[in-house]
């Protein structure tokens, strides 16, 4: 393997583990927001699993090859999953870009932003940041 290849199977590693941190953090976070009945609390939650699916995104993106430099903002990873869909018959089967899409839409956006959403939906939203993890996990 070379050096470049190294480091970048060394930073998708890094990068999983790091979704799975913030994942867990988030699921804690919003336990404790409904147990308090805390608005931010729960919008924090939103925003940890939200990044969890950052991360997650970030090293399939690197173990399928793109350099960690042109990844680095939400547009660079959103336009590369995308591309990445048409040429990638796993990622599409998996229908990662339209997952990655609605985590934005629904965790970052929506509740964190908008601090519109109710306690099911969100439950439910992290759920779905778990399985995109679990599928970017099994292909990278």
């Amino acid at each position: 393997m070379t050096g470049e290849r190294h480091d970048r199977w060394k930073a998708k590693d890094k990068f999983l583990d790091e979704a799975w941190k913030f994942l867990n953090a988030a699921l804690a976070e919003f336990e404790k927001g409904v147990k308090e009945g805390r608005d931010e609390t729960i919008r924090d939650a939103g925003e940890k699993a939200w990044n969890a699916t950052i991360q997650a995104t970030t090293a399939l993106l690197l173990a399928k090859g793109f350099n960690e430099e042109d990844i680095k903002t939400y547009r660079q990873k959103r336009m590369t999953l995308e591309e990445l869909s048409t040429k990638d018959y796993q990622v599409r089967q998996m229908d990662l870009r339209d997952k990655f899409m609605a985590r934005e839409y629904t965790l970052h956006i929506r509740c964190f932003y908008d601090g519109e959403y109710t306690i099911e939906a969100i439950r439910e939203e992290l759920e779905k940041a778990k399985q995109y993890i679990d599928n970017v996990a099994k292909m990278v």
